[in-house]
């Protein structure tokens, strides 16, 4: 065999030795293994004559990364050709693990890049650091948002500095050391009631639900949240010109359901189709919101924010207690969140005798009041859908001390300890000296230290230098990673004892850290970035064409989907082959509805895990709505988009662009030619037959989902969806069960993909050829019995990739 050997054969041996003279095997086994295994399946394509796809292997690559892509194709059966004569399995394997180790073993050193704060860790990092709220009025709210790299916006290679940024900076600094400064004496605490009869500055505000002759009571009659993104405000406010201070405000409630169901048929009929629907089967829901000041927005709506949402049972008096931040000038709103919305006006339904033309020639204020009496008097006459809001109690400000913790950091810690909390790690005098100076310089002269602090490099960027990390930094990498915040005074003290380092140390604060609720920030961060749901907001479904996903607030629901699915199988630590496939779904009362699931669903808005039975179309990541509508462009489904979707956010896999010129084909409104035929005549192209051939499958498998996830047999033109597809290696499916039931039985892929994916968000930078040996021991681990989603994240934080940069 070796007499036979041709000669470029030769010329690569020596290329090959060199390239793996570090490796643990033998270069001259690789030299014979290996590319003669390349020469005899690969060459006449990637060849001296031919390169398809641009690659040549006829000598031995010298990029890391043109190895690792030929593993991947061997190991996904892409390579060689369905046409092509296949090696044995066994055979594959070994060049799998061949590759894999060269592109490794010639990998150069990892570039280190400084990593800053991106929007959200820094603002929870000011918050957390000067102890002042952001809950309500964020600070960074003018700051430009984060370049993001393969859908992370936390990696330091595209955290670029900007001067627009640095002014917002200083900016923000002035305002955070304001917020945290409290002069004075202690604001009096005060107490408001619903029966306050003081003045209209003290009372509750309803829109047309305050019986003029009854002020003791308020009735919430309707959903005042109008077209979707329109947020204008809710059926009761708080009158007052917003908080006097900023500080606690605690509110009592005692509401009562009444007439859920009642007149269902005139209340839930549709007379716009992109406003809010009355569904008679949900459980009244009641809402608390945080307002900005009417100041704070230039146009008719305001920023206003979600605080809390209760399902009431029917006709039974509930007491409701909220505790809230307040900033100055903000106030307070609560609504029938799920309430009706009048378009017409609804008293043709509970007032029909309303002499709408004699009250024209009333007054204003006469004609609220007849209105009021009205349609209150009618409501209740009809035991009409409606909320009774019985009493009010509003009390504050509230501090826990005086002044605040917030002041005390702000103004009385000692510099060299605020230093360090800022910084993340000891400082030393001669690090601060310059900051000294400038406390010395004037009266203001702290408040200007303690700003320049905050603008500070050291705060702004995580000390990472290259190496293993030193326990501060492990400190910062796990509080970055799952809080998305500064560490906490434990991190702190165990960095400073040296213990983070420490396998079971890690364990432990590892699971501390998911316990507490600061671990909600990676879920959603994570989730977030990891399946691209931003293209749930940048290509939103159509309200023409979806009204019912906005009336149905599918657009809440959905992510909020994904984000529980996700907790779940971390809290209960079930295997990651879920996200592929699960015999379970965590829905609410909306989302029931749009998956057939409202038999196993009680009403409330509420988040519960349902058994799917025999179905298994919804089942993982692949029938959730979110997933579903980031996979596609808001108006239609594309098999193509789909696909791509699919092989880049589950599989790890990133096709190339399509050559310049060539043009995905849109879908035919006409209906002459379906969308396979379409594609198929695109992919007959010889440039594009390539990708297309692993790209649709993936996409064809979810034509039954629409571009909001609701299951179709048919498309509008009436042509019928067909689904099969057929994978490369020759694996055909019917249907997206089929589909996945191909990805369980090989689910190293996906497994090696998540674990990339996390390694990626929790370092802040993309994983690399030398990283993959680590990245295959950790996701070699999950396919061990009993191996769930919260050991894949103490893998992750026990990696040597975790520990050092």
């Amino acid at each position: 065999m070796r007499e036979n050997v041709p000669p470029h054969w030769r010329r690569g041996v020596l290329l090959s030795a060199l390239l793996l003279a570090i490796s643990g095997f033998s270069p001259i086994a690789y030299a014979f293994e290996g590319q003669m295994f390349l020469d005899q399946h690969c060459v006449r394509c990637h060849g001296a004559e031919k390169q398809k796809g641009g690659l040549r292997l006829d000598s031995p690559p010298s990029d890391p990364e043109i190895w690792l892509e030929i593993a991947d194709r061997l190991e996904l059966g892409e390579m060689p050709p369905e046409d092509e004569p296949r090696p044995p399995a066994s055979e594959i394997g070994s060049m799998v693990s061949l590759a894999t180790k060269t592109a490794s073993s010639s990998a150069g050193e990892r570039q280190v890049i400084l990593r800053r704060l991106n929007r959200t860790q820094y603002r929870n990092t000011i918050r957390d650091l000067l102890h002042i709220d952001t809950f309500a009025d964020d600070p960074t709210g003018a700051f430009p948002a984060d370049d993001k790299l393969d859908g992370f916006d936390n990696l330091g290679g595209a955290l670029q500095m900007s001067d627009f940024l640095m002014r917002q900076y200083l900016k923000v600094a002035r305002v955070a050391v304001d917020r945290a400064t409290f002069e004075g004496e202690r604001p009096e605490v005060r107490t408001w009631t619903l029966r306050d009869k003081k003045g209209r500055a003290l009372n509750w505000k309803s829109q047309a639900g305050r019986h003029p002759d009854r002020d003791h009571y308020i009735t919430l009659f309707k959903n005042d949240e109008r077209a979707p993104g329109d947020p204008r405000g809710q059926s009761c406010i708080n009158c007052r010109d917003g908080a006097s201070h900023d500080g606690w405000y605690e509110f009592t409630f005692v509401v009562e359901s009444r007439g859920r169901g009642v007149m269902a048929d005139e209340f839930s009929g549709g007379r716009r189709t992109d406003y809010p629907i009355y569904r008679p089967e949900d459980l009244h829901r009641f809402e608390f919101y945080l307002t900005a000041p009417s100041k704070a927005s230039a146009v008719q709506t305001r920023p206003r924010h979600l605080v809390g949402a209760w399902d009431l049972p029917d006709n039974q008096r509930v007491t409701i207690k909220q505790r809230v931040w307040l900033p100055r000038g903000w106030r307070v709103e609560i609504g029938f969140g799920n309430g009706y919305w009048q378009v017409p006006n609804p008293i043709e339904f509970v007032a029909p005798d309303y002499d709408s033309e004699a009250v024209k020639q009333l007054d204003k204020r006469e004609q609220q009041q007849v209105y009021a009496r009205a349609i209150l008097d009618a409501y209740e006459k009809l035991d009409a859908p409606r909320i009774v809001v019985h009493e009010i109690t509003e009390t504050g400000p509230h501090y826990d001390q005086w002044p605040p913790e917030s002041h005390q950091v702000a103004h009385e810690t000692e510099l060299l300890d605020f230093a360090k909390r800022a910084f993340r790690r000891p400082v030393t005098e001669e690090e601060i000296a310059i900051f000294r100076q400038l406390a010395a310089s004037s009266p203001e002269g702290r408040q200007a230290a303690i700003q320049a602090m905050l603008c500070s490099p050291r705060f702004l960027y995580l000390d990472e230098p290259q190496g293993d990390l030193d326990d501060y930094a492990i400190a910062s990498r796990l509080s970055y990673f799952l809080w998305n915040t500064m560490p906490d005074e434990v991190l702190f003290s165990e960095a400073e004892a040296g213990r983070l380092r420490e396998p079971a140390e890690l364990v432990r604060q590892v699971e501390r850290m998911l316990e507490d609720s600061r671990s909600s920030e990676f879920v959603e961060n994570f989730v977030w970035s990891w399946l691209k749901l931003d293209n749930t907001v940048e290509m939103a479904p159509d309200p023409a064409k979806f009204y019912d996903f906005h009336r149905r607030r599918l657009d809440e629901a959905m992510v909020s989907e994904t984000n529980a699915f996700f907790r779940h199988l971390l809290d209960e630590n079930l295997p990651i082959s879920n996200f592929l496939h699960s015999d379970f779904a965590l829905v609410n009362s909306e989302l029931a509805r749009h998956y057939g699931l409202s038999a196993a669903v009680d009403t409330s808005a509420k988040f519960q895990k349902v058994s799917l039975g025999e179905d298994r179309r919804r089942g993982g990541l692949l029938g959730q709505t979110a997933v579903l509508a980031a996979s596609a462009n808001g108006v239609d489904t594309s098999p193509v988009v789909r696909g791509i979707w699919v092989m880049e956010n589950l599989l790890g896999i990133h096709p190339a662009p399509p050559p310049d010129g060539v043009e995905v084909p849109e879908p035919d409104a006409r209906g002459a030619l379906t969308v396979r035929e379409l594609l198929a005549k695109h992919a007959g192209v010889a440039s594009c037959r390539e990708c297309h051939d692993k790209i649709d499958p993936l996409g064809f498998a979810l034509e039954n989902f629409d571009a909001i996830g609701s299951w179709r047999d048919r498309y509008e033109t009436g042509q019928a969806v067909d689904p099969s597809g057929t994978m490369p290696g020759g694996k055909k499916f019917k249907d997206v069960t089929g589909l996945k039931a191909i990805m369980l039985k090989s689910p190293e892929r996906f497994g090696r993909n998540l674990t990339t994916k996390l390694l990626t968000y929790a370092t802040g930078r993309p994983m690399e050829a030398a990283d993959r040996p680590e990245i295959d021991r950790i996701a070699d681990r999950l396919s061990e019995p009993g191996v769930g989603l919260r050991d894949l994240v103490r893998l992750v934080v026990s990696s040597e990739i975790f520990l050092s940069k």
